[in-house]
């Protein structure tokens, strides 16, 4: 007991003149086996008494101790898959950039916003403790200049900008623990604590600067990195002549940075963005300048009242000010949640949480975030975002228009996580009314409907399950996990596309059970197929919480899974109750009509494929720059039903026109059933043509040699949409015509061929996504390409 007292009242114990904290998992563990040993004790005295009384039974002891172990299991934190950079169970701060407060939020913010909300939800379902931080940036000179020009003090500006990224946070139902604003007086006494200590350390000295300024980016710039007189993100940017300045030893820590990014791999995530990274350090830092004297809107420097921080030092530091920084007492937030477990930012905003952030920790003795992920950019219908276009997109319209949990499942779904995405209305439309509302709403009304008419208003009583039913419940069984592995390493779209290829398993399973046939022929399978069914869809529903939090609950309501065992520690636990009374089900995903079309079209959701006009190749010679070759993802496959070497298939290649449909003499080789999440390289730019009646628009590239013929694969990571590209071969794709008049398919194939390593190559050089080469399926190597 002395023991358990001075665990929970101390969180450090002595070590060799140091102080190692213990973590709370170790804390908790260690309670249960001192609890154990009081049980173990109690047990010991009931036996002995149990000598000299028979009347009192030996067994009650073991009883009350299984309880308590129960008890003590059913508080353990079932946590996420360890991970080089979070051990799965610790717990947990996730951050979004604060956002900078120069105008309204756009669908970038959402889409940060979104992706942290998706993690942090998915670890407190997991049990974990987690912070889950935002707020906005509101210092600087681009905010000084933007109320001036609307006549009004900087603070009521920042006032008013900061509570629309507060209505925006609600309105896409974004959990957060804290919003933070770095004019808060709190947030300043940190910062300015910060400064302090990096000039106690000796890593801050005043100087004079001249260099290049973005106002926009609050960004210096050296003149080697100017494109066009421009910021290397097309800002403009001035020249600061001669101004007085503090300075970061900045140029002190290269070495130590690239330390950490050769030593933490992790640490900069995705690794396609870890070499700007190191390739900028390793280029020579030059000390930052980190104060300004030109304009008043900023955390003033201690003792010098002409200076206020550079912005981006005082921005950096509310990742720590928000826990209680410098508070560093072992039952504060800052000891429990820091160093962060990850900070999620926009690739353009990387060298500041990559490089400068870290070495500002480093110079305060301070651990550094265990992971920065930099996610891509959104384009517009194949077009850069921006106000002169006209095409910037509002989170506001599009949750108008779709909804919360649709917009939500998009952002989230249609790009993998870390890469650059186009949004375009028909993308959005298709995508939310395959997954969501024919798929999985789809289900859910079709078993709520069958099971309130047929089972008397109840859930249904199952008999025996059978193979195939052992088979499905075992597949979601196995969803939690593979869920999870995605969700520890940011792979979000992955997450997404777990949880559908489980409703699609589901969709299968109904098809071929047809328990609506079932109600006829032996109702009481029917009662089984149902049950099994509903239990599949309330692992799903659980799982889904973190993407489509409001409709995931609506489906765990109509299936009466209680409020209170909806945590993912319930999934095992918690299955559904037969008997229980059902309400009447009702529908949780609308349908979105395509712009344009027939409201009852069946062609709305897959239309045809437009072709695009290409433009005209000169008479260049012909090599595999003239092929349009694309990464694209079978979303659905089937046999033919009277070529028996072809199957059929749906492929997205992320054009607005919906998955094309595709004709490959496949069928000794492949089950069409497998086909389904299978990524293909697909030659885009060919002639439709009919195979045995079926309209193919396009030819999946695969590898071949005397024994077999597969897939030729792109990376895991690259793009769906994205053209493959060969070094040394560039230029726009031919027309269809051009292919064919020209016969280029009959110069071009016979060069490609895979390496030693099963790389697809042309003329020796290896096609490439930005992910990566592209490989036969199992390495098949000095195989055809074709």
């Amino acid at each position: 007991r002395l023991l358990i007292s001075l665990l929970e009242s101390k969180r450090e114990l002595p070590l060799k003149k140091q102080h190692t904290p213990i973590s709370q998992n170790t804390m908790r563990y260690t309670k249960i086996l001192c609890e154990f040993l009081v049980l173990s004790c109690a047990i010991g005295s009931a036996k002995a008494f149990s000598l000299s009384s028979p009347t009192t039974s030996a067994r009650q002891p073991n009883v009350a101790l299984r309880s308590s172990t129960v008890e003590a299991v059913s508080n353990e934190v079932l946590g996420t898959p360890a991970t080089a950079f979070d051990d799965g169970t610790c717990p947990f701060e996730i951050t979004t950039p604060i956002y900078y407060v120069n105008d309204k939020p756009h669908i970038g913010h959402a889409y940060t916003s979104t992706a942290c909300d998706v993690i942090a939800r998915f670890m407190r379902l997991s049990g974990r403790e987690v912070f889950f931080l935002s707020g906005t940036d509101e210092h600087g000179q681009k905010v000084e200049q933007s109320a001036a020009k609307k006549g009004v003090d900087p603070q009521d500006f920042v006032d008013e900008v900061s509570q629309s990224f507060r209505d925006l946070l609600d309105l896409m139902n974004i959990s957060n623990d804290k919003f933070i604003r770095t004019t808060a007086e709190e947030h300043k006494q940190s910062v300015q604590h910060l400064w302090k200590t990096l000039v106690d350390k000796g890593f801050i000295y005043k100087g004079t600067y001249s260099g290049w300024y973005s106002v926009r980016d609050e960004c210096f710039y050296n003149e080697s990195e100017l494109v066009d007189g421009k910021a290397p993100t097309g800002a403009e940017v001035e020249w600061v002549a001669k101004e007085e300045s503090y300075f970061f030893k900045l140029s002190a820590f290269e070495d130590q940075l690239l330390e950490l990014y050769e030593s933490t791999a992790d640490f900069i995530a995705p690794k396609s963005r870890k070499n700007e990274v190191v390739s900028f350090v390793k280029g020579g830092l030059r000390d930052l300048s980190v104060s300004r004297t030109s304009f008043t809107w900023g955390v003033p420097v201690p003792g010098e009242e002409d200076h206020v921080m550079y912005v981006w030092i005082d921005a950096l530091a509310n990742y720590m000010s928000a826990l209680g920084y410098p508070d560093e007492s072992p039952d504060g937030n800052f000891a429990k949640y820091w160093p962060a477990s990850v900070h999620i930012v926009g690739k353009d905003i990387l060298r500041f949480h990559a490089v400068y952030w870290p070495a500002f920790l480093m110079a305060a003795g301070l651990p550094v975030p265990k992971r920065v992920f930099a996610h891509g950019w959104w384009t517009k219908d194949g077009e850069k975002i921006s106000k002169s276009l006209g095409n910037v997109i509002d989170p506001v319209e599009l949750v108008d228009k779709y909804g919360v949990d649709p917009t939500r499942f998009f952002l989230m779904s249609e790009v993998p996580f870390g890469n650059d995405g186009d949004y375009s209305d028909s993308s959005m439309i298709y995508k939310c009314n395959a997954n969501l509302s024919n798929e999985l709403g789809n289900i859910c009304q079709r078993i709520c409907t069958l099971a309130y008419k047929n089972c008397d208003n109840a859930v249904p009583q199952p008999g025996d399950f059978t193979s195939e039913d052992e088979a499905l419940l075992d597949s979601a069984k196995a969803l939690r996990e593979k869920a999870a592995e995605a969700i520890a390493n940011q792979a979000i779209s992955q997450y997404s596309q777990t949880m559908v290829d489980m409703v699609k398993e589901a969709n299968k399973y109904i098809d071929v059970m047809a328990p609506w046939k079932l109600k006829k022929e032996d109702p009481e399978r029917m009662k089984t197929v149902l049950y099994v069914l509903m239990e599949v869809i309330r692992y799903s529903a659980i799982l889904y919480q973190p993407l489509i939090p409001e409709s995931a609950n609506k489906i765990l309501d109509q299936i009466t899974v209680p409020k209170d065992q909806r945590t993912f520690a319930h999934l095992e636990s918690s299955p559904i109750q037969p008997l229980a009374p059902m309400q009447p089900p009702v529908s949780v995903f609308p349908r979105f009509e395509i712009p344009g079309e027939a409201k009852n079209d069946a062609k709305a959701q897959k239309p045809k494929p437009k072709k695009k006009a290409q433009p005209q190749v000169n008479n260049r010679e012909i090599d595999i720059s003239q092929l349009d070759i694309r990464v694209g993802v079978i979303t659905k496959a089937w046999a033919h039903e009277e070529a028996d070497k072809l199957i059929c298939e749906e492929i997205d290649l992320g054009e607005e026109s919906g998955p094309r449909q595709i004709a490959s003499g496949l069928r000794d080789c492949y089950k069409a059933e497998d086909l389904e999440g299978q990524r293909v390289l697909v030659l885009s730019n060919l002639k439709s043509r009919k195979l045995v009646g079926f309209p193919s628009h396009g030819m999946v590239l695969c590898a071949s040699n005397d024994e077999k013929t597969e897939f030729v694969e792109p990376p895991a990571d690259a793009a769906i949409g994205e053209r493959i590209s060969v070094e040394g071969f560039s230029g726009e794709p031919a027309t269809e015509n051009q292919i064919g008049k020209k016969k280029m398919l009959d110069k071009i194939l016979p060069d490609l061929k895979t390496n030693d390593d099963g790389v697809a190559t042309f003329k020796g050089v290896p096609l490439v996504t930005s992910a990566g080469p592209c490989k036969a399926q199992t390495g098949m190597a000095g195989a055809e390409v074709a």
